[in-house]
């Protein structure tokens, strides 16, 4: 199979039937975009369509590319992503690119469950609360850092309690188990 027909493939899976809206007034532009990306690049690496479209929402989200988020949300959705899996991958996004950008692209998502039937609001990934969210958190970094998070840990908290509650590893646990 040549990129086109490889593009065309790809496209129909994540997309479904039809062509792009700039196909009409851009077709060079259009078919340069869907050959390179779809005939091309998501056939590199070992990456399968779930992990490639979560990756993409979250670059969109981070990008601010709302249009583009919206038709992605609903190739995530048709590659197999859960609403709970996309909604995570967005809130993710919040220590990183803040808040109001968050709640964009959280809005965008939103519109393309509501169009969908999806409930809103997802089931709750809690896993923690008021009491132990601290504890848990500190639990799972020291499970992806090893000895390192204990010895910044202990680092940041005989140094100073004000440089602890502000440096980014405790704000970021603060944002994951809140």
């Amino acid at each position: 199979m040549n990129r086109i027909e490889k593009s065309e493939e790809k496209f129909k899976q994540l997309f479904g039937e039809g062509v792009p809206g700039t196909h009409a007034t851009d077709p060079d532009f259009q078919d340069i975009l869907s050959y390179f990306i779809f005939g091309e690049v998501f056939y590199q690496g070992n990456l399968d369509d779930k992990q490639r479209e979560l990756i993409t929402l979250v670059v969109l989200a981070t990008n601010q590319t709302l249009p583009q988020l919206k038709a992605y949300v609903s190739a995530a959705l048709n590659v197999g992503l859960t609403p709970v899996e996309i909604k995570e991958a967005v809130y993710q996004c919040a220590p990183y690119i803040g808040f109001p950008k968050t709640l964009n692209a959280i809005n965008e998502v939103n519109e393309v469950f509501k169009a969908k039937n999806i409930a809103l609001p997802v089931e709750s990934q809690k896993t923690v609360d008021e009491d132990n969210r601290f504890q848990k958190g500190l639990a799972t970094q020291g499970e992806i850092f090893r000895d390192g998070i204990k010895k910044n840990v202990g680092e940041c908290s005989i140094k100073s309690k004000a440089y602890a509650g502000i440096s980014f590893c405790f704000l970021l646990r603060r944002f994951l188990y809140s």
